[in-house]
């Protein structure tokens, strides 16, 4: 493709540096989200929260993203200095084309000669000039050799307008694809350190429903797929949002990038209607009661006792917070753009907000976090048996967030 001046005109270069500035700031705060999890992980060790397989297997799970997320954020810096570099030189070129433009067809008295060039051209969008309608102008009643020397003065000093902005054009031509190349480079790299992140060996199988949860999970499983709450702590043991990391959910520590109560996420094609099969095992203790006491509330707003299946609800809470009504995400997009999952069913303030029963508008409640997920699940998905993760697990497959 040819640059037209009206191309260059256009060229934003400013917008460049936004996106460069936003790229380093999101390499950035991925460096300090990695590092806190990294920290938040080795100190559940050191202060005896947590030992032995499991969480020897989670310490070598957190080095291995650590590294992953590490070429991201290298890859991000990459692609901001990409940016950064070409904004002077897009600068450069636009200011020069613009100006010999402007140069050539702004009307003027004729220099002597020697003194400058003619101007007052008609400068068309591919860079050539046209003296046609100037020539005619300057020429008025002059005859003779006047008229003529005049005619050839014109022609030539439009000619020199025209190479210089036609070189001009070449020379922006060039540094807009040193600019094009040097950041597709850029984000080809970050495209597959981003890739990396899903690298489904990394996800574990689950294992048959009768099989008792393993306690000695191979280094590639996480927490939330080897230990659950009834069989290693209760919700009151569970870490607090400082400790977010130990309570990581599945579907973000095999970086999928679960986006939980989140509207930008592309809807699951489900069956919809009824809550479809019971799936897995009724929950127990804190979490039982927790959901019994939404599941009257919902019924209350109108919901048929069909449609809250207890047995999803529980599934989703395991997966996403091993029974914490305090965990909080502090990994995925949502964190960095400022709204992390939070609560019991790892809701984003927005969709709880939404979905929220009126008077139970504590995201932290464990009660009114499960009665926002619900709708918002029921609403979104059809039923909680269409939840992408219990849908999922009902097939053989590892767990998703929703």
């Amino acid at each position: 493709m040819t640059l037209s001046i009206d191309d260059v005109a256009g060229w934003q270069p400013d917008q460049l540096a936004a996106a460069g500035t936003a790229a380093s700031t999101l390499s950035q705060n991925l460096d300090t989200a990695v590092r806190t999890a990294s920290d938040t992980t080795a100190q559940l060790g050191t202060e005896n929260i947590w030992s032995g397989a499991a969480a020897a297997a989670a310490t070598s799970r957190m080095d291995t993203e650590k590294s992953r997320a590490s070429a991201v954020s290298a890859a991000l810096l990459e692609l901001s200095t990409a940016f950064a570099a070409e904004v002077g030189n897009l600068n450069e070129a636009k200011s020069a084309v613009l100006r010999l433009r402007d140069q050539a067809s702004a009307a003027g008295p004729v220099p002597a000669a020697g003194a400058g060039l003619i101007t007052g051209f008609t400068v068309k969008p591919d860079g050539t000039v046209d003296a046609t309608a100037r020539t005619t102008e300057l020429l008025g009643d002059l005859t003779g050799q006047a008229a003529e020397d005049l005619r050839i003065r014109i022609a030539a000093d439009a000619a020199n307008w025209e190479t210089q902005i036609t070189t001009a054009l070449q020379t922006a031509q060039n540094v807009a694809t040193a600019a094009k190349t040097k950041v597709d480079a850029a984000v080809g790299k970050l495209q597959a350190a981003v890739e990396a992140l899903n690298d489904p060996s990394l996800i574990a199988s689950p294992s048959p429903a009768t099989d008792p949860a393993s306690t000695t999970p191979a280094a590639t499983q996480t927490p939330s797929q080897t230990q659950t709450p009834s069989q290693t702590q209760t919700p009151s043991q569970t870490q607090t949002p400082s400790q977010s990391p130990s309570n990581t959910p599945s579907y973000l520590m095999s970086g999928s990038g679960g986006n939980s109560g989140s509207s930008s996420s592309t809807p699951y094609s489900g069956s919809g209607g009824g809550s479809g099969a019971p799936s897995g095992p009724m929950p127990t203790g804190e979490v039982a009661d927790w959901i019994a006491e939404a599941k009257k509330i919902l019924i209350e707003m109108g919901y048929k006792p069909e449609e809250i299946d207890e047995r999803a609800i529980a599934m989703i809470i395991e997966h996403e917070s091993s029974g914490n009504p305090h965990a909080e995400n502090r990994w995925d997009s949502n964190w960095l753009n400022g709204t992390p999952s939070k609560g019991i069913m790892q809701t984003i303030d927005s969709t709880f907000n939404a979905y929220k029963a009126p008077g139970y508008d504590d995201i932290w409640n464990p009660v009114h976090n499960i009665v926002a997920a619900t709708r918002y699940s029921i609403d979104r998905y059809g039923s909680l048996s269409n939840v992408p993760g219990v849908a999922a697990v009902n097939s053989g497959g590892a767990y998703q967030g929703y």
